[in-house]
């Protein structure tokens, strides 16, 4: 029944914005949110940072050993983050799947990131490698965990009135300056203010969140699901090849075979000395009278925690074949032999689930039996536009707390109605927003408390 009164509802508003013409009269005015105290208004805010489906974040910080970070990031609402950053000004890719950091980045950064041995650099550079976060010092997904994140701010240290407080811009939005007492916070000058940007002297007790000087804006990008999920999904595919220099790969012996005018292969003992199931990736440079004449690369696996196995690598390059045959022709000596390194790679994740919330963020579907609730806070007078306060979504059996939580921002007797279900929280933001879109579209600006969802046209 929820899915069908989600659908009939859904179907009146269309029918209202399209059936408009100059002749038809004026709709309701939109209900007004009520001018808050500065506590009231970063509390709201707060709610809504926690409620969003994903934030946007752009700033820097310094890490626990004092490096300077910069980053681009999204990160959703579970945890998933993709974007991009600079340790000490060397640019890197980053992403976070299945709670795990990857990187991307060149050979600079690889050899100036301390923890990482010179001799792994060159191999890992321009692939993806699996990173724990203590290696970069920033744990992405925990302080951009909007629970977490939150809990940093502090307390404000004025009672004033928001239209009282300190004014000023950043990036051409008014904002007013909240000081509390672990850094300022910027807010919307107007209801439903919304947080535009933090600086906080320090964050977390414990690497890698103990960091200091985080300075960020923030923006919802709620409204882009579909599309970064698309991103997410398409990143994930690529950690196929992903490297895990963390996981510990015993070398043994070795030996050449096999070597024709075709081909020389080189046979390498390994054995896995982690704790983990890895497959192992062997990449070898052949030189040839002292000359490199090739590459070639090798993967085996997995292994299990303690198993032995053998990984053989087969140079057939034209540079090969001129030197074998030179050799044959031309007396004296003609050394050859080869430099690898074996390193174990990643476990990739399935981006199949990425690709589903891709698409239940485009074309979302009601179910009432799902753990995602979409709801409308409202002026118990009606449903109609002039008593619509705000859509939202919230998780689980007791997801009620979360609007309740909310009536003390809004005009008196504001009651919650559950609008639709759905399985997932991409499906349950699109429905919210479909109706956000919806009522902006008659309105001509957003419900009055919206800022999830609520993302400039």
């Amino acid at each position: 029944m929820i899915r069908h009164g989600f659908g009939t509802l859904l179907g009146a508003i269309l029918l209202l914005s399209t059936g408009c013409t100059s002749d038809d009269p004026p709709l309701d005015a939109p209900a007004s949110a009520p001018k808050l105290v500065v506590a009231e208004a970063v509390e709201q805010s707060i709610v809504d940072l926690k409620s969003a489906g994903a934030v946007r974040y752009n700033g820097s910080l310094t890490a626990p050993a004092g490096d300077n970070v910069t980053m681009q990031v999204t990160v959703t609402k579970a945890g998933e983050a993709i974007g991009e950053l600079s340790v000490n000004g060397l640019p890197a890719t980053v992403l976070v799947v299945d709670h795990t950091l990857y990187l991307k980045a060149g050979l600079d950064f690889w050899l100036k990131l301390s923890g990482v041995p010179d001799s792994t650099a060159p191999t890992v550079a321009d692939h993806w490698v699996k990173a724990p976060g203590v290696l970069l010092g920033v744990d992405i997904e925990r302080i951009f965990d909007t629970e977490t994140l939150s809990g940093m701010f502090g307390k404000p240290v004025t009672a004033q009135a928001p239209d009282a407080a300190k004014r000023t811009k950043l990036a051409g939005q008014d904002v007013i300056e909240v000081p509390t007492d672990t850094g300022v916070l910027y807010l919307g000058v107007n209801p439903p203010y919304g947080l535009a940007r933090f600086d906080l002297t320090k964050s977390g007790k414990t690497d890698p969140t103990k960091v200091r000087d985080l300075a960020f804006s923030v923006s919802d990008a709620t409204s882009d699901m579909a599309a970064l999920y698309r991103d997410l999904a398409g990143k994930a595919a690529e950690l196929e090849t992903a490297y895990d220099p963390f996981t510990g790969v015993k070398q043994g012996t070795y030996k050449f075979q096999n070597c024709t005018a075709n081909s020389c292969s080189i046979a390498v003992e390994l054995t896995n000395v982690g704790k983990q199931a890895a497959r192992v990736a062997v990449k070898a440079t052949w030189t040839g009278g002292g000359n490199v004449i090739g590459s070639c690369e090798s993967r085996v696996g997995p292994l299990q925690p303690g198993q032995a196995g053998s990984a053989t690598c087969t140079l057939s390059s034209p540079q090969w074949t001129q030197f074998y045959r030179r050799a044959q022709s031309v007396a004296g000596q003609h050394p050859y032999g080869a430099e690898w390194t074996a390193m174990a790679l990643v476990t990739p994740p399935d981006p199949t689930g990425l690709r589903k919330l891709a698409t239940s963020a485009e074309t979302p579907v009601a179910n009432v039996q799902g753990n995602q609730h979409v709801y409308v806070i409202r002026d118990d007078a009606g449903t109609q536009d002039k008593q619509i306060w705000k859509y939202g979504v919230a998780t689980g059996s007791d997801w009620r707390k979360i609007p309740d939580e909310q009536l003390k921002f809004c005009t008196a007797g504001c009651v919650v109605d559950e609008v639709a279900a759905t399985g997932d929280p991409a499906s349950a933001h699109a429905l919210a927003r479909q109706l956000v879109d919806a009522y902006r579209g008659r309105v001509g600006q957003c419900p009055p408390a919206q800022w999830v969802g609520c993302s400039p046209k």
